[in-house]
Protein backbone atom coordinates (compact mmCIF):
# COMPACT_ATOMS: atom_id res chain seq x y z
CA UNK A 1 0.00 0.00 0.00
CA UNK A 2 1.59 3.35 -0.79
CA UNK A 3 2.05 6.16 1.35
CA UNK A 4 0.67 9.19 0.39
CA UNK A 5 3.22 11.93 1.53
CA UNK A 6 1.54 14.99 0.65
CA UNK A 7 -1.00 13.50 3.60
CA UNK A 8 1.24 13.06 6.35
CA UNK A 9 3.28 17.21 5.22
CA UNK A 10 -0.69 18.40 5.22
CA UNK A 11 -1.00 16.62 8.87
CA UNK A 12 2.36 17.69 10.35
CA UNK A 13 1.37 21.11 9.12
CA UNK A 14 -2.01 20.83 10.81
CA UNK A 15 -0.57 19.76 14.23
CA UNK A 16 1.53 22.94 14.32
CA UNK A 17 -0.76 24.93 13.81
CA UNK A 18 -2.93 23.51 16.21
CA UNK A 19 0.01 23.76 18.65
CA UNK A 20 -0.07 27.30 18.57
CA UNK A 21 -4.07 27.67 18.76
CA UNK A 22 -3.74 25.75 21.92
CA UNK A 23 -1.14 27.71 23.67
CA UNK A 24 -3.49 31.19 22.23
CA UNK A 25 -6.59 29.26 24.03
CA UNK A 26 -5.10 28.40 27.00
CA UNK A 27 -3.82 32.29 27.35
CA UNK A 28 -1.98 33.95 29.76
CA UNK A 29 -2.54 34.22 33.61
CA UNK A 30 -5.44 36.50 33.65
CA UNK A 31 -4.63 39.27 36.48
CA UNK A 32 -7.89 40.80 38.08
CA UNK A 33 -7.82 44.03 39.67
CA UNK A 34 -8.68 44.31 43.08
CA UNK A 35 -12.45 45.78 43.10
CA UNK A 36 -12.93 49.24 44.04
CA UNK A 37 -15.83 50.43 46.24
CA UNK A 38 -18.08 49.08 49.22
CA UNK A 39 -19.40 46.19 47.52
CA UNK A 40 -18.23 44.08 46.82
CA UNK A 41 -14.82 44.26 48.84
CA UNK A 42 -11.53 42.32 48.20
CA UNK A 43 -12.20 39.43 50.87
CA UNK A 44 -11.17 35.96 51.48
CA UNK A 45 -14.51 34.38 49.48
CA UNK A 46 -14.23 37.05 46.27
CA UNK A 47 -10.94 35.77 45.68
CA UNK A 48 -11.90 32.82 46.26
CA UNK A 49 -14.71 32.72 43.74
CA UNK A 50 -12.23 34.60 41.15
CA UNK A 51 -9.55 31.81 41.60
CA UNK A 52 -12.59 29.17 40.98
CA UNK A 53 -13.77 31.40 37.70
CA UNK A 54 -10.65 31.54 36.34
CA UNK A 55 -9.94 27.52 36.23
CA UNK A 56 -13.20 26.65 35.14
CA UNK A 57 -12.63 29.44 32.00
CA UNK A 58 -9.12 27.95 31.73
CA UNK A 59 -10.04 24.13 31.77
CA UNK A 60 -12.76 24.86 29.17
CA UNK A 61 -10.77 26.39 26.67
CA UNK A 62 -8.06 23.52 27.24
CA UNK A 63 -11.34 21.49 26.21
CA UNK A 64 -11.99 23.32 23.35
CA UNK A 65 -8.51 23.00 22.23
CA UNK A 66 -8.62 19.39 22.35
CA UNK A 67 -11.58 19.01 21.16
CA UNK A 68 -10.33 21.01 17.95
CA UNK A 69 -7.11 18.47 18.41
CA UNK A 70 -9.69 15.56 17.27
CA UNK A 71 -11.16 17.38 14.95
CA UNK A 72 -7.83 17.76 13.09
CA UNK A 73 -7.07 14.58 13.32
CA UNK A 74 -10.08 13.68 11.86
CA UNK A 75 -10.64 15.73 9.25
CA UNK A 76 -6.94 16.36 8.08
CA UNK A 77 -6.89 13.53 6.67
CA UNK A 78 -10.06 13.51 4.59
CA UNK A 79 -10.07 14.64 1.05
CA UNK A 80 -12.29 17.12 1.21
CA UNK A 81 -11.03 18.48 -2.59
CA UNK A 82 -13.19 15.00 -3.83
CA UNK A 83 -16.25 16.64 -2.95
CA UNK A 84 -16.39 18.51 -6.28
CA UNK A 85 -16.47 14.44 -7.65
CA UNK A 86 -19.77 13.83 -5.97
CA UNK A 87 -22.81 13.84 -7.65
CA UNK A 88 -25.95 14.81 -5.15
CA UNK A 89 -28.59 12.11 -5.70
CA UNK A 90 -31.23 11.00 -3.69
CA UNK A 91 -30.86 8.94 -1.72
CA UNK A 92 -27.55 7.95 -2.58
CA UNK A 93 -25.55 11.46 -1.32
CA UNK A 94 -27.48 10.92 2.38
CA UNK A 95 -24.74 9.49 3.88
CA UNK A 96 -22.39 12.09 2.44
CA UNK A 97 -24.63 15.22 3.50
CA UNK A 98 -26.04 13.85 6.83
CA UNK A 99 -22.36 13.38 7.90
CA UNK A 100 -21.58 16.04 7.22
CA UNK A 101 -23.92 18.47 8.68
CA UNK A 102 -23.60 16.28 11.56
CA UNK A 103 -19.85 16.85 11.87
CA UNK A 104 -20.57 20.60 11.76
CA UNK A 105 -23.04 20.54 14.55
CA UNK A 106 -20.97 18.77 16.66
CA UNK A 107 -18.10 21.33 15.66
CA UNK A 108 -20.59 24.21 16.49
CA UNK A 109 -21.84 22.71 19.86
CA UNK A 110 -18.78 22.61 21.54
CA UNK A 111 -18.00 26.48 20.79
CA UNK A 112 -21.09 27.34 22.30
CA UNK A 113 -20.74 24.90 25.00
CA UNK A 114 -17.31 26.38 25.53
CA UNK A 115 -18.48 29.93 25.47
CA UNK A 116 -21.25 29.54 28.41
CA UNK A 117 -18.27 28.86 31.23
CA UNK A 118 -17.34 32.86 29.95
CA UNK A 119 -21.31 33.79 30.70
CA UNK A 120 -21.25 36.57 33.46
CA UNK A 121 -22.85 35.60 36.18
CA UNK A 122 -25.50 37.09 38.36
CA UNK A 123 -24.32 40.69 39.20
CA UNK A 124 -26.76 41.53 41.62
CA UNK A 125 -29.02 39.95 44.77
CA UNK A 126 -32.42 40.78 42.94
CA UNK A 127 -30.83 38.91 40.21
CA UNK A 128 -29.93 35.69 42.03
CA UNK A 129 -33.42 36.12 43.79
CA UNK A 130 -35.55 35.57 40.42
CA UNK A 131 -33.22 32.72 39.99
CA UNK A 132 -34.03 30.76 42.97
CA UNK A 133 -37.63 31.84 42.78
CA UNK A 134 -38.01 29.81 39.65
CA UNK A 135 -36.75 26.38 41.41
CA UNK A 136 -38.31 26.94 44.78
CA UNK A 137 -41.74 27.61 45.59
CA UNK A 138 -43.19 31.16 46.54
CA UNK A 139 -46.34 32.46 47.93
CA UNK A 140 -47.48 35.93 49.13
CA UNK A 141 -45.19 36.21 51.76
CA UNK A 142 -41.78 34.95 50.18
CA UNK A 143 -40.31 31.66 50.05
CA UNK A 144 -42.04 28.68 51.53
CA UNK A 145 -39.67 26.15 53.43
CA UNK A 146 -41.26 23.00 55.50
CA UNK A 147 -39.72 21.84 58.37
CA UNK A 148 -36.56 25.00 57.91
CA UNK A 149 -35.91 23.71 54.42
CA UNK A 150 -36.78 25.17 50.89
CA UNK A 151 -39.60 23.51 48.97
CA UNK A 152 -38.19 23.00 45.37
CA UNK A 153 -41.12 23.07 42.32
CA UNK A 154 -38.40 21.22 39.74
CA UNK A 155 -38.31 17.02 38.52
CA UNK A 156 -35.45 15.13 39.64
CA UNK A 157 -35.27 13.90 35.96
CA UNK A 158 -34.57 18.25 34.92
CA UNK A 159 -32.22 18.46 37.25
CA UNK A 160 -30.85 15.71 36.76
CA UNK A 161 -30.49 16.35 32.73
CA UNK A 162 -29.11 20.25 33.12
CA UNK A 163 -26.35 20.46 35.46
CA UNK A 164 -27.14 23.95 35.85
CA UNK A 165 -30.52 23.71 37.12
CA UNK A 166 -28.79 20.95 39.69
CA UNK A 167 -26.00 23.27 40.92
CA UNK A 168 -29.23 26.47 41.27
CA UNK A 169 -30.93 24.08 43.04
CA UNK A 170 -27.90 22.99 45.31
CA UNK A 171 -27.11 26.70 45.77
CA UNK A 172 -30.86 27.27 47.24
CA UNK A 173 -30.43 24.63 49.78
CA UNK A 174 -27.34 25.71 51.19
CA UNK A 175 -28.83 29.77 51.34
CA UNK A 176 -32.58 28.94 52.17
CA UNK A 177 -31.45 26.19 54.28
CA UNK A 178 -31.02 25.14 58.33
CA UNK A 179 -27.73 27.53 58.14
CA UNK A 180 -29.01 30.65 55.82
CA UNK A 181 -27.86 32.77 58.73
CA UNK A 182 -23.95 31.92 58.17
CA UNK A 183 -24.48 32.81 54.70
CA UNK A 184 -27.21 35.83 54.35
CA UNK A 185 -26.20 37.32 57.64
CA UNK A 186 -27.79 37.41 61.40
CA UNK A 187 -31.55 38.27 62.51
CA UNK A 188 -33.23 37.87 58.73
CA UNK A 189 -35.92 35.21 60.06
CA UNK A 190 -39.15 36.38 61.18
CA UNK A 191 -41.64 34.19 63.08
CA UNK A 192 -42.85 31.45 60.21
CA UNK A 193 -39.98 31.98 57.99
CA UNK A 194 -36.63 31.21 57.35
CA UNK A 195 -33.83 33.52 56.31
CA UNK A 196 -34.25 34.44 52.41
CA UNK A 197 -32.06 36.10 49.76
CA UNK A 198 -35.22 38.62 49.96
CA UNK A 199 -35.05 39.14 53.58
CA UNK A 200 -31.01 40.01 53.11
CA UNK A 201 -32.21 42.49 50.32
CA UNK A 202 -34.97 44.42 52.70
CA UNK A 203 -32.57 44.83 55.49
CA UNK A 204 -30.17 45.86 53.28
CA UNK A 205 -33.10 48.84 51.73
CA UNK A 206 -33.94 49.29 55.04
CA UNK A 207 -30.45 50.34 56.34
CA UNK A 208 -29.58 52.35 53.14
CA UNK A 209 -32.56 54.69 53.51
CA UNK A 210 -31.39 54.70 57.77
CA UNK A 211 -27.70 55.58 56.27
CA UNK A 212 -29.19 57.82 53.49
CA UNK A 213 -31.18 59.86 56.07
CA UNK A 214 -28.42 60.43 59.25
CA UNK A 215 -25.59 61.19 56.71
CA UNK A 216 -26.74 64.22 55.75
CA UNK A 217 -28.38 65.59 59.33
CA UNK A 218 -24.54 64.50 60.52
CA UNK A 219 -22.77 65.97 58.10
CA UNK A 220 -24.85 70.12 58.48
CA UNK A 221 -24.02 69.21 62.57
CA UNK A 222 -20.85 69.45 61.87
CA UNK A 223 -20.66 72.43 59.66
CA UNK A 224 -22.68 73.92 62.16
CA UNK A 225 -20.55 72.78 65.26
CA UNK A 226 -17.62 74.00 63.38
CA UNK A 227 -19.00 77.69 62.47
CA UNK A 228 -20.01 78.05 66.23
CA UNK A 229 -16.37 76.70 67.70
CA UNK A 230 -15.30 79.84 65.43
CA UNK A 231 -17.48 82.23 67.00
CA UNK A 232 -17.04 81.49 70.32
CA UNK A 233 -13.65 81.41 69.21
CA UNK A 234 -13.27 85.03 67.95
CA UNK A 235 -16.23 86.24 71.39
CA UNK A 236 -13.13 84.95 73.49
CA UNK A 237 -10.41 86.83 71.71
CA UNK A 238 -12.73 89.91 71.84
CA UNK A 239 -13.98 89.62 75.55
CA UNK A 240 -10.29 89.96 76.78
CA UNK A 241 -9.98 92.91 74.34
CA UNK A 242 -12.40 94.88 76.14
CA UNK A 243 -11.49 93.68 79.43
CA UNK A 244 -8.22 94.56 78.99
CA UNK A 245 -9.56 97.95 77.89
CA UNK A 246 -12.26 97.92 80.17
CA UNK A 247 -9.35 98.96 82.84
CA UNK A 248 -8.39 101.28 81.28
CA UNK A 249 -11.58 103.07 79.60
CA UNK A 250 -14.47 102.84 81.61
CA UNK A 251 -16.39 104.08 78.47
CA UNK A 252 -16.55 99.70 77.26
CA UNK A 253 -18.55 98.60 79.52
CA UNK A 254 -21.33 98.28 77.96
CA UNK A 255 -19.94 96.71 74.99
CA UNK A 256 -18.04 94.24 77.30
CA UNK A 257 -21.91 93.37 78.43
CA UNK A 258 -23.22 92.72 75.29
CA UNK A 259 -20.37 90.63 73.87
CA UNK A 260 -20.24 88.68 77.22
CA UNK A 261 -23.46 87.67 76.85
CA UNK A 262 -23.65 87.46 73.00
CA UNK A 263 -20.37 84.45 74.29
CA UNK A 264 -22.67 83.36 76.86
CA UNK A 265 -25.17 82.34 74.18
CA UNK A 266 -22.66 81.05 71.43
CA UNK A 267 -20.99 78.95 73.97
CA UNK A 268 -24.70 77.37 74.97
CA UNK A 269 -25.51 76.56 71.21
CA UNK A 270 -22.27 75.40 70.18
CA UNK A 271 -22.81 72.80 73.74
CA UNK A 272 -26.52 71.81 72.21
CA UNK A 273 -25.11 71.31 68.41
CA UNK A 274 -22.17 69.41 69.90
CA UNK A 275 -24.99 66.52 71.59
CA UNK A 276 -26.79 66.62 68.44
CA UNK A 277 -24.03 66.12 66.35
CA UNK A 278 -22.63 63.21 68.99
CA UNK A 279 -25.96 61.85 68.77
CA UNK A 280 -26.29 61.04 65.48
CA UNK A 281 -23.01 59.95 64.60
CA UNK A 282 -23.62 57.25 67.04
CA UNK A 283 -26.93 56.23 65.11
CA UNK A 284 -24.85 57.00 62.14
CA UNK A 285 -22.26 54.65 63.10
CA UNK A 286 -24.48 51.99 64.19
CA UNK A 287 -25.94 52.13 60.85
CA UNK A 288 -23.05 52.11 59.12
CA UNK A 289 -21.77 48.82 61.19
CA UNK A 290 -24.94 46.88 60.39
CA UNK A 291 -24.43 48.20 57.19
CA UNK A 292 -21.06 47.02 56.54
CA UNK A 293 -21.67 43.94 57.88
CA UNK A 294 -24.93 43.11 55.29
CA UNK A 295 -22.51 44.20 52.24
CA UNK A 296 -20.18 41.48 53.64
CA UNK A 297 -22.80 39.07 53.75
CA UNK A 298 -23.98 40.22 50.13
CA UNK A 299 -20.56 39.56 48.56
CA UNK A 300 -20.33 36.48 50.52
CA UNK A 301 -23.98 35.45 48.70
CA UNK A 302 -22.71 36.51 45.39
CA UNK A 303 -19.54 34.44 45.62
CA UNK A 304 -21.10 31.42 46.29
CA UNK A 305 -23.63 32.23 44.17
CA UNK A 306 -20.93 32.98 40.71
CA UNK A 307 -18.86 30.02 41.80
CA UNK A 308 -22.18 27.42 42.14
CA UNK A 309 -23.43 28.84 38.42
CA UNK A 310 -19.94 28.62 37.18
CA UNK A 311 -19.79 24.68 38.10
CA UNK A 312 -23.24 24.28 36.78
CA UNK A 313 -22.06 25.58 33.21
CA UNK A 314 -18.57 23.88 33.57
CA UNK A 315 -20.62 20.65 33.89
CA UNK A 316 -23.16 21.14 30.86
CA UNK A 317 -20.25 22.63 28.71
CA UNK A 318 -18.39 19.14 29.30
CA UNK A 319 -21.34 16.95 28.61
CA UNK A 320 -22.15 19.01 25.43
CA UNK A 321 -18.75 18.86 24.36
CA UNK A 322 -18.92 14.76 25.17
CA UNK A 323 -21.76 14.82 22.91
CA UNK A 324 -20.26 17.28 20.46
CA UNK A 325 -16.84 14.88 19.59
CA UNK A 326 -19.32 11.72 19.34
CA UNK A 327 -21.11 13.52 16.30
CA UNK A 328 -18.14 14.85 14.91
CA UNK A 329 -16.72 11.51 14.93
CA UNK A 330 -19.98 9.39 13.24
CA UNK A 331 -20.39 12.33 11.16
CA UNK A 332 -16.73 12.80 9.72
CA UNK A 333 -16.60 8.68 9.69
CA UNK A 334 -19.84 8.87 7.49
CA UNK A 335 -18.68 11.60 5.21
CA UNK A 336 -14.89 10.17 4.29
CA UNK A 337 -17.23 6.37 3.72
CA UNK A 338 -19.10 8.31 1.64
CA UNK A 339 -16.59 10.01 -0.68
CA UNK A 340 -15.87 8.38 -3.81
CA UNK A 341 -12.44 8.38 -3.23
CA UNK A 342 -13.03 6.18 -0.27
CA UNK A 343 -15.52 3.41 -3.06
CA UNK A 344 -12.37 3.42 -5.25
CA UNK A 345 -9.96 2.08 -3.06
CA UNK A 346 -12.45 -0.59 -1.98
CA UNK A 347 -13.17 -1.59 -5.65
CA UNK A 348 -9.71 -1.19 -6.69
CA UNK A 349 -8.57 -3.61 -3.22
CA UNK A 350 -11.03 -6.04 -4.22
CA UNK A 351 -10.52 -6.47 -7.65
CA UNK A 352 -6.19 -6.63 -7.57
CA UNK A 353 -5.41 -9.82 -8.44
CA UNK A 354 -3.40 -12.14 -5.47
CA UNK A 355 0.06 -12.39 -5.90
CA UNK A 356 1.65 -15.51 -7.15
CA UNK A 357 3.88 -17.50 -4.55
CA UNK A 358 7.53 -17.17 -4.34
CA UNK A 359 9.17 -20.20 -5.87
CA UNK A 360 11.09 -22.22 -2.85
CA UNK A 361 14.75 -21.01 -2.93
CA UNK A 362 17.27 -23.69 -4.21
CA UNK A 363 20.17 -24.51 -1.74
CA UNK A 364 23.48 -22.52 -2.72
CA UNK A 365 25.59 -25.66 -2.62
CA UNK A 366 25.59 -29.33 -3.09
CA UNK A 367 27.01 -32.22 -1.15
CA UNK A 368 30.60 -33.86 -2.33
CA UNK A 369 32.47 -30.62 -2.67
CA UNK A 370 36.26 -31.09 -1.87
CA UNK A 371 37.76 -29.53 1.45
CA UNK A 372 40.35 -29.38 3.31
CA UNK A 373 40.49 -29.49 6.96
CA UNK A 374 42.57 -29.48 9.81
CA UNK A 375 41.47 -31.46 13.27
CA UNK A 376 43.52 -29.49 16.11
CA UNK A 377 44.91 -31.96 18.96
CA UNK A 378 43.40 -32.68 22.40
CA UNK A 379 39.40 -32.50 20.89
CA UNK A 380 36.77 -34.92 20.72
CA UNK A 381 37.31 -35.23 17.13
CA UNK A 382 41.04 -35.55 17.33
CA UNK A 383 40.47 -38.69 20.09
CA UNK A 384 38.65 -40.75 16.86
CA UNK A 385 41.82 -39.84 14.54
CA UNK A 386 45.77 -41.53 14.57
CA UNK A 387 48.12 -39.56 15.90
CA UNK A 388 49.13 -38.49 12.50
CA UNK A 389 46.39 -36.80 11.59
CA UNK A 390 46.24 -34.34 14.51
CA UNK A 391 47.28 -30.55 13.54
CA UNK A 392 47.90 -30.59 10.01
CA UNK A 393 45.91 -30.33 6.61
CA UNK A 394 43.66 -33.39 5.43
CA UNK A 395 41.98 -33.58 2.04
CA UNK A 396 38.27 -34.96 2.73
CA UNK A 397 35.14 -34.21 0.74
CA UNK A 398 32.51 -31.54 2.56
CA UNK A 399 29.37 -33.91 3.58
CA UNK A 400 26.14 -31.14 3.67
CA UNK A 401 23.58 -29.51 1.00
CA UNK A 402 23.19 -25.98 2.95
CA UNK A 403 25.52 -23.14 3.37
CA UNK A 404 29.37 -23.40 3.71
CA UNK A 405 30.15 -24.25 7.28
CA UNK A 406 31.87 -21.11 8.77
CA UNK A 407 36.34 -21.78 9.13
CA UNK A 408 36.26 -22.23 12.65
CA UNK A 409 33.27 -24.82 12.21
CA UNK A 410 31.27 -27.08 13.04
CA UNK A 411 31.30 -29.31 9.67
CA UNK A 412 30.90 -33.16 8.92
CA UNK A 413 33.41 -34.39 6.53
CA UNK A 414 34.74 -37.69 4.39
CA UNK A 415 38.98 -37.83 5.22
CA UNK A 416 40.21 -39.14 1.82
CA UNK A 417 43.67 -39.05 2.94
CA UNK A 418 45.24 -42.50 2.69
CA UNK A 419 46.39 -42.40 6.49
CA UNK A 420 42.96 -41.50 7.72
CA UNK A 421 40.46 -42.46 5.62
CA UNK A 422 36.88 -41.95 7.51
CA UNK A 423 33.89 -39.68 8.73
CA UNK A 424 34.59 -36.73 11.23
CA UNK A 425 32.00 -34.29 12.88
CA UNK A 426 33.92 -31.58 14.35
CA UNK A 427 32.25 -29.02 16.63
CA UNK A 428 32.63 -25.42 16.30
CA UNK A 429 36.63 -24.77 17.67
CA UNK A 430 37.69 -27.86 17.03
CA UNK A 431 39.34 -27.33 14.21
CA UNK A 432 39.06 -25.00 10.83
CA UNK A 433 37.73 -25.78 7.31
CA UNK A 434 37.41 -24.27 3.72
CA UNK A 435 36.72 -25.33 0.53
CA UNK A 436 39.66 -26.82 -1.78
CA UNK A 437 37.77 -24.98 -4.72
Amino acid sequence: MAIDVSVISKLTDAVDALRGFMAKAAGPEEKQEAPRGAVPENSTAVQMARTARESYQKTARWMLAAFAAVGVLIFGSLPFAAIADVELRWPSSLWLVGGLVVAVAGIVSAVVAVSLVSEPEDASLGELDSDLRAIQKTDDKGYVFVKGKPVITVHKLRSWWNPRIACRIELARILHGPESSAHLGPNLQSEDRQASVTSLIKRLGELESQHAKLAPVAANLTVSVASYEKRVEDLGKLLVELRARHAEDSSVGKELGTTSAMYTAAATKLDSERAALTTKQKELAEVGDQLGLYQDHRSLVLAESGVMQLRGRFRLARRVLAIAAVLTLFGGTAYALALPSAKADKEETSSAPAPNPAPEPRPAYAAGLPATVTIHEGTRAAAELPRECVNRPLAAIWVGDTRVPPTAGPFTVLLTDTACVGEVRAARGEGTFSLAR
